[in-house]
């Protein structure tokens, strides 16, 4: 199981529903919540000024594409240019509604991206996802 996985999506619902479809699939223990990418780059700016060796950063970063203040596409920028190097076996899982190929190649342009998932986040999903070859370790 993972330890922690933070969802970042500006739909309150969509947060709820992957909280309770992620502990429902045990797939992870913690689920952390931003509600846009603004808010996903400022955990990790916290995380890394409050940082303890016993705090693990989340292992998954399901993150949504298209959120006002900050969206998916600007965080990942912002997200390789500052935390990436320092979290090496963080990945990222987006999830989205999109049905726009652009934005199925442009996610295979990022290394930390290992999965392009539709919404709604599904226990089904996550069954496929536990399969992956950079989670199964997790799931032994």
């Amino acid at each position: 199981m993972i330890s922690k996985v933070l969802c970042i999506d500006d739909d309150q619902i969509a947060l709820v529903l992957c909280d309770l479809v992620i502990k429902k699939a045990k797939f992870a223990k913690e689920v952390l919540t931003a509600m846009n990418g603004k808010e996903g780059l400022a955990f990790f700016s916290s995380y890394f000024k409050n940082n303890k060796e016993s705090t693990e950063a989340p292992q998954i970063i399901f993150l949504d594409l298209n959120m006002p203040v900050m969206n998916g596409w600007d965080f990942l920028e912002d997200y390789v240019m500052k935390y990436a190097d320092r979290l090496p076996t963080t990945k990222v899982v987006i999830i989205s509604s999109t049905v726009n190929p652009e934005d199925f190649s442009r996610a295979n342009r990022y290394d930390m991206v290992i999965d392009f998932i539709n919404k709604p986040l599904t226990t089904d999903g996550l069954e496929e996802l536990m399969k992956h070859d950079e989670l199964a370790q997790y799931f032994e």
